[in-house]
């Protein structure tokens, strides 16, 4: 497990965890509105981002072939 990944769970899935930095207003109403919804401000960014990356497609990457 590689620094920042939580380790997979049955009820979560593998996560990895992000730096952003905020405008001091921005900040504030993500608090606000995370406290109006009754949810943390990590729930609450986190959704807005996946509903942010719904539409983009990931390319499929082949996994290469180790050597033991």
């Amino acid at each position: 497990m590689r620094y920042g990944e939580r380790p997979m769970t049955k009820d979560k899935a593998q996560t990895k965890k992000i730096h952003v930095d905020l405008p001091e207003e921005v900040h504030q109403r993500v608090r606000v509105k995370a406290a109006l919804e009754g949810v943390s401000m990590q729930t609450l960014v986190a959704r807005i981002v996946t509903e942010a990356v719904a539409d983009v497609v990931l390319p499929k990457i082949k996994e290469s072939k180790r050597r033991v």
